[in-house]
């Protein structure tokens, strides 16, 4: 609980709103908490601050404050304390902290926010956290200074710096649909799919751009923050049949094995370009000198690889063909 020597007090739950500031990505409380809310009440108070309209704004206790609303509470028990941006995040923090609840996703959520109240965007925010894992990363040299930010900020909550690493892709992800599809319950592994994927990252901007722009179709039923969390299942069936198919492409290629040096060179060249479009390496002035190379080597591969061989028959090469045509596509910015 957090340490507050002020006296509760029961204020109308309508009052109540929850904080954005909060660092867990789900707040849904479990049937148990609901049960027993609607037997015994709220035996904790829930933390609070006053807003200028009279309402109070949820600084811990938001799980609390959801069970009442499901069990149907119409008053709920609140210890008020004035609090600044800063401070409101921090009592978040620690209160998650002292129940387990956090881990180092919404810890890593925690550390923007407060970056953020310091004065920064969120786009410098992003920028400072991941100079801090890249500079963690590092196993020599000097720490880099945004370290030092980090670690303060994580001080409380026992968390440490290493354990935000893995989650460095998701900061590639827009915040709305970070915490939209956490809300969700989407599973980390595949959030970590997604942001590390840049054809669903694009798909993902495209729909964010649309949901912003009021351009997105609403589903019935949903709010539009649902409705752009549902749109997350389409693109992860895009991801789905896109790594589909990357997967029969490899089993073809064992199917495809080569059988002269000639082959073995073009397909170790398609396996390095393929590997860098994967990750996004590919540039466009890459695939310009790919296609030059193609246009120049082509056909003197093709005659080598007979040569080689000592067999004319096309169908004999058609595999060294298909392989070219492949690497042609992948020159001129095409996926085949």
């Amino acid at each position: 609980m957090i340490g507050d020597e002020m006296e509760a007090k029961l204020v109308p739950i309508d009052l109540l709103v929850p904080s954005n500031r909060n660092p867990r990505a789900r707040t849904k409380p479990d049937p148990a908490l609901v049960a027993s809310v609607r037997a015994l009440g709220i035996i904790e108070p829930i933390v609070v601050r006053p807003l200028p309209d009279g309402t109070y704004e949820i600084l811990a206790g938001e799980r609390r404050y959801r069970a009442a609303l499901e069990a149907g509470l119409s008053e709920v028990p609140v210890v008020v304390r004035e609090a600044g941006n800063r401070e409101a995040l921090e009592v978040a923090l620690a209160e998650n902290v002292a129940r387990k609840d956090l881990n180092a996703f919404e810890a890593m959520e925690g550390v923007l926010r407060t970056i953020e109240e310091a004065g920064f965007s969120q786009e410098e925010a992003v920028m400072i956290l991941k100079r801090a894992l890249h500079s963690l990363r590092r196993t020599r040299g000097e720490e880099a200074p945004e370290v030092e930010v980090v670690r303060k900020i994580l001080e409380p909550t026992g968390i440490s710096p290493y354990s935000l690493i893995r989650y460095e892709p998701l900061l590639n992800v827009p915040r709305e649909v970070r915490r939209a599809l956490m809300q969700r319950g989407i599973p980390l592994g595949k959030l970590l799919r997604v942001a590390r994927s840049p054809e669903a990252l694009r798909l993902m901007e495209e729909r964010l751009e649309a949901w912003r722009s009021g351009k997105a179709p609403t589903i019935p039923g949903l709010s539009p923050e649902e409705t752009l969390a549902a749109s997350f299942d389409s693109v992860l069936r895009t991801l789905d049949r896109g790594e589909e198919a990357k997967a029969e492409e490899r089993r073809k290629r064992l199917r495809e094995r080569p059988r002269t040096d000639v082959e073995k060179l073009v397909w170790s060249l398609s396996d390095l370009v393929e590997a860098l479009e994967e990750r996004g390496l590919l540039n466009e002035r890459m695939r310009e000198l790919l296609e030059a190379f193609l246009d120049e080597a082509e056909e003197t591969l093709y005659q080598a690889n007979q040569r080689e061989a000592g067999i004319d028959a096309e169908s004999f090469h058609a595999p060294l063909r298909e392989r070219l045509e492949r690497l042609r596509a992948k020159a001129r910015g095409g996926g085949a």
